[in-house]
């Protein structure tokens, strides 16, 4: 009865498309994201090499943590995750060199783990490993050859240095100035951070959802099996497992929209100017509503992505966007059967 009545309350609070929460200077956190990712890929593009534009975005989503710091705790969250998009984009890349579908998977859920599990300790905004996962995943999906290793590793590096310098700029403009509400990050002991109520529950899904979403969706022959491991990590950042399953059923109509939109853009054709621009415009509606109300945040990371991926591999839109409809559906239904399975159980 407990699961039905939490189940339930999060498909209708799914629904609330019209809640906002407050803006909280989100125009700040958008206007350095689209800068931190679009440069870096503007560079890419411009040489004629578009197939490194995948380690450039990765590369500088460290600019997507402590969008609400003071400009030391930014520095140096963003130095670390960083650090962290560099390691697994290279990662990607070595196992793409090697092959193997199922070593994909493998270090997918080795990086979901690790990435929680660091992101937790060190108290990072925000929390989980949903970009490392997305990162890794995308970089292992594509053939590599050992020669692109090192190509990847500074190509990521330098777009992750340039996020960093961006997200100090403000700076130089006080207006853009903000006070942080929330006291520096302090880093948990070992007790706290493996000791804390529903941890455990949440190492056994952050471990087994890219393993059963990967699995399945490469059985079924989906030919973009890392979209289903991404998914089953995306809702696992909510509070509680009915912030989380809600969190799901955003995810799912958001990019059931969002497929359409990008379906609706694709069809024209645009060039390779236009499909970045469009791109980044879809990055600046994720940032703005990601805080504010998830499933109008998806109807942009949805446009982003397949946009992306047709600026580094060009394939067939309509194959490429139902892949990502069926395949996220999948992932968010291997996250709710987690979700509840791991869920806190009450004690007394």
């Amino acid at each position: 009865m407990t699961v039905e009545l939490s189940t339930t309350r999060s498909i209708v609070r799914s629904w609330e498309l019209t809640q906002l929460r407050p803006h909280h200077h989100a125009h700040w956190a958008a206007l350095r994201a689209v800068i931190s990712v679009g440069a870096p890929v503007a560079v890419v593009l411009a040489l004629g090499r578009g197939d490194l534009a995948l380690f450039a975005s990765f590369g500088a989503f460290n600019s997507l943590y402590a969008r609400h710091s003071v400009y030391g705790s930014r520095l140096r969250m963003q130095t670390e995750a960083g650090l962290m998009m560099i390691c697994t984009v290279t990662l990607g890349v070595v196992v793409a060199a090697i092959g193997g579908t199922w070593l994909a998977i493998a270090a997918t859920a080795a990086v979901s783990v690790g990435g929680y599990l660091l992101s937790r300790w060190a108290q990072w905004a925000p929390p989980g490993s949903l970009f490392p996962v997305f990162a890794v995943g995308a970089c292992a999906s594509h053939h590599q050859s050992w020669g692109t290793v090192p190509v990847a590793l500074a190509v990521s590096a330098a777009a992750a240095a340039f996020a960093v310098l961006v997200g100090q700029s403000g700076k130089l403009f006080p207006a853009g100035r903000h006070r942080d509400k929330h006291p520096h990050a302090v880093r948990l002991s070992r007790a706290e951070l493996l000791g804390a109520q529903g941890v455990r529950g949440d190492l056994i899904a952050y471990a087994a959802g890219p393993v059963i979403a990967g699995t399945i969706a490469a059985a079924a022959g989906g030919a973009h099996p890392y979209w289903a491991m991404v998914s089953a990590v995306a809702p696992l950042t909510g509070p509680s497992s009915t912030h989380r399953v809600a969190r799901a059923m955003h995810r799912i109509w958001g990019t059931a929209a969002g497929v359409v939109l990008s379906l609706v853009i694709l069809s024209f054709d645009p060039g390779v100017v236009p499909t970045l621009v469009i791109a980044l415009l879809a990055q600046a509606w994720a940032e703005l509503f990601v805080m504010r109300n998830y499933g109008v945040a998806v109807i942009g990371i949805t446009p982003l992505a397949l946009l992306m991926q047709h600026l580094a591999v060009r394939s067939d839109p309509l194959a490429t966007s139902t892949d990502r409809l069926v395949e996220t559906a999948l992932g968010l239904a291997v996250a709710i059967v987690l979700i509840l399975l791991t869920r806190p159980r009450a004690t007394g």
